[in-house]
């Protein structure tokens, strides 16, 4: 028989195991934050140059040489530049920059459209057996109500997925806005445009305590809190997360660790939090932090002036999400229903527990441990059972070895350094070649006030002995190097453009003899976006995309509206709002004009939908100036009615010669009306005409390296040449004609 265990034993031996996986964390946190040193070190340099301050070697150096200290910033517009571009470009104020599509729709459509074709198949089948026999046969009509019930399937299918659909994105919406979605990806386009990498953490909930007013039973309003029951987004700042760093994406990572600097009011925050070891937060608040603040934040600090340093000692709390050892899970989860005094949270520990006994080490289970200093804060399983990470990683440009990429600043480093180096040189220079360099013979003269100052009007006396022909001055003039270094301050701007894709047409900056009509501007700036669409691409796989689908994941699995659920697809479609806006509302009103009428294609056209795009297209909100689909169609029925009541009136009189009148006055109304149609499409043909002219004017301008200006005026030079070949050949025939055919062709009397 086995001797019974010892509690205290029992309790030594899970605080070991337990030990055991926190030194394990932590060994990789710490690992982790030395193999990241590099990159924040690169980090320092990019917000020193965002800031426009050299390092502090080059800073010496330049002061200790008595050289020029002046920084020309061209990173920080080009850097917010940017960030305010794409967050332009990807949150327009009309549209979203997202959409969710049913999955079995284009399937359901395909059959649907193979159902109708059957469905005129039959039909045509019917009309010939009726011509042949006088009536269809049993077998066909059978068929016929068979198809014709299936394709009323089909339809009603795919109606209710769509309307499922709509409601799965009014509600993740909804919840967008709740979380402020659209500021938080702010912070996430300007951090990686400043550092080159932004990371967004969700859909989480219960990481906050939300306050509200509310009614008690005496009738006053009394603040309550409760825990966020809502999925919200968060911004994550890139210092304080630490992902795989040997991984190149993040989700191929060996999950991510997530550090929270916290005193000891914020620890006291995190105890009102659901699932949070109260007892373990208090062993904290005793003891001290054993850690310092982070070197980062006194760089920080130095760079926006404040050189107090951070001197007192913060927690490191850690947020580990991402596989563990199943053993150690449950060890874990064992150790927290051990020490748990709330009877619910040890139930819930105890379930984990027993849910991971016999599991196949193949099978990769998620958890998430919130640790500090030796105590375990908080422990659960992945809360959501598609496994997919948390956080979502945009790049700016993308590094092909680590999951951070890198932004404007480091990008333009060199031509940066380059445009300061001219600049210092030209102001070095300026000042050297102000005022000449005076030689003087101290021997040979002293100045009669004593001082050897150089100053208008100072007299001089020569010393006794000296020749009169001895020169006790020299000046000399240093040149001016202004032009030169011009040329390499301009050079380093072009290439600042062309290695940031941020020409000064962006900024809104057309610069000389660029282009003169609204098509060349609109060609322009369509090509000038090229860049952005790459950028914009990818923030839609990075950010939009697993975003929206772990929203999607979490109303799935958590939401309790059933109405809203279904098998459907994330579409990011942020790329396809970066058309130039005036382009595209000249195109669509084209179209509007040429096609909205036409017998053929008009019926074809979403009348509404088009009206719509033309809105957004000018920037103007569709909700206010637009009917709804049920407004318009009580307008056209009113329409219709008054129509039918109108010809029902005038029916009886069909003979007045009045009416006939009206009659010939409307077809002449309606003659006049297809001349202006005709005359509006000729203008439209001679403006596609135009803009095809100044697209070929400008194709040719670029390839013969020559402004509009000037090709412009070699053409006007042509036309005044032909013109004067003209008349001369005009003059010749008119005296030919004039003298006969055999008049001398020589000029003279005789």
């Amino acid at each position: 028989m086995d001797a019974p265990v010892n509690p205290e034993t029992q309790r030594r031996q899970m605080r070991e195991r337990l030990q055991g996986i926190i030194g394990r964390l932590e060994a990789e946190a710490t690992k982790r934050v030395a193999k990241k040193a590099m990159i924040e070190k690169r980090w320092i340099e990019d917000l020193l140059q965002y800031h426009g301050q050299y390092d502090a070697d080059t800073a010496k150096k330049l002061k200790d040489a008595e050289l020029s200290q002046l920084f020309i910033n061209e990173t920080q517009p080009k850097t917010d530049a940017m960030s305010a571009r794409l967050m332009d470009l990807l949150f327009p104020t009309d549209d979203k920059n997202w959409g969710i599509q049913p999955t079995p729709v284009p399937s359901l459509t395909d059959a649907a459209g193979e159902a109708a074709a059957r469905k005129q198949q039959l039909q045509q089948q019917m009309s010939a057996e009726v011509a042949m026999q006088g009536e269809p046969s049993p077998e066909t009509m059978q068929q016929a109500d068979l198809v014709e019930q299936a394709s009323k399937a089909l339809e009603d299918q795919i109606a209710e997925a769509k309307r499922r659909a709509d409601l799965m994105a009014e509600e993740i919406d909804d919840q967008l806005k709740q979380s402020l979605y659209q500021a938080v990806m702010r912070d996430v386009i300007d951090c990686a445009a400043k550092l080159g990498v932004g990371i967004a953490k969700g859909p989480v909930t219960g990481d906050r305590i939300r306050k509200g007013w509310k009614k008690n039973e005496a009738g006053e309003y009394q603040l309550q809190m409760s825990e966020g029951d809502q999925p919200s987004m968060r911004f994550v700042d890139p210092w304080a997360f630490f992902p795989d760093m040997d991984a190149s994406s993040i989700d191929d990572g060996e999950g991510n660790f997530e550090r929270h600097l916290m005193n000891k009011k914020k620890l006291r925050a995190l105890s009102n939090l659901p699932g949070f070891d109260k007892d373990a937060i208090r062993t904290l608040i005793k003891a001290k932090p054993r850690e310092t603040a982070p070197s980062y934040l006194a760089d920080l600090r130095n760079i926006n002036g404040d050189n107090q340093q951070v001197t007192g000692d913060l927690y490191h709390v850690w947020e580990y999400s991402g596989c563990l050892d199943y053993e150690d899970m449950r060890d874990l989860a064992l150790v927290m229903a051990t020490n748990s005094t709330d009877d619910q949270a040890k139930e819930s520990y105890l379930a984990t527990y027993d849910d991971l006994e016999g599991i196949d080490p193949l099978t990769e289970v998620n958890a998430v441990v919130w640790f500090c200093q030796d105590e375990i804060l908080k422990f659960s399983i992945y809360p959501y059972d598609s496994g997919e990470s948390l956080y979502s990683v945009f790049c700016l440009a993308r590094d092909e070895a680590s999951i951070f990429g890198y932004g404007i600043p480091s990008i333009m480093r060199d031509p940066q350094r380059s445009l300061n180096s001219a600049w210092r040189a030209m102001m070095d220079n300026a000042g050297l070649s102000a005022g000449p360099q005076i030689v003087m013979d101290t021997k040979a003269i002293e100045p009669a006030d004593g001082s050897w100052k150089i100053r208008p009007r100072k007299i001089w006396k020569v010393k006794d002995g000296i020749p009169k022909d001895a020169r006790p001055f020299e000046v000399f003039n240093i040149p001016t190097m202004q032009g030169e270094l011009a040329a390499i301050v301009d050079l380093s701007m072009r290439f600042i453009d062309m290695m940031t894709q941020m020409p000064q047409i962006t900024q809104g900056e057309q610069g000389t003899n660029v282009t003169k009509t609204a098509q060349g501007m609109a060609i322009l700036m369509n090509s000038a976006n090229v860049g952005f669409r790459r950028i914009v691409k990818e923030f839609d796989d990075s950010m939009t995309t697993p975003n929206i689908r772990r929203f999607y994941d979490w109303n799935m699995q958590h939401n309790p509206k059933e109405e809203i659920k279904g098998d459907y697809d994330v579409d990011a479609r942020g790329s396809s709002v970066l058309l130039v806006r005036e382009m595209q509302a000249n195109n669509l009103m084209i179209l509007a004009l040429q096609l909205g009428g036409h017998p053929v294609y008009g019926p074809m056209m979403k009348n509404r939908d088009m009206l719509k795009k033309v809105f957004q297209a000018h920037m103007i909100p569709v909700d206010e100036v637009l009917l709804t689909q049920e407004e318009i169609d009580a307008a056209m029925a009113r329409a219709e009615a008054q129509a039918q009541e109108a010809m029902a009136a005038q029916a009886p009189v069909a003979d007045d010669p009045a009416i006939k009148q009206r009659e010939l006055d409307l077809k002449e109304a309606e003659i006049d009306s297809k001349v202006e149609i005709a005359n509006m499409q000729a203008d439209t043909a001679r403006a596609v005409a135009q803009f095809n002219r100044d697209t070929q004017m400008m194709i040719f301008a670029e390839k013969m390296n020559m402004s509009l200006d000037e090709i412009e005026a070699k053409l006007a030079t042509k036309r005044m040449e032909i013109d004067h070949k003209e008349r001369v050949v005009a003059a010749e025939a008119a005296i030919t004609e004039q003298r006969g055919p055999n008049a001398p062709t020589g000029g003279g009397l005789f």
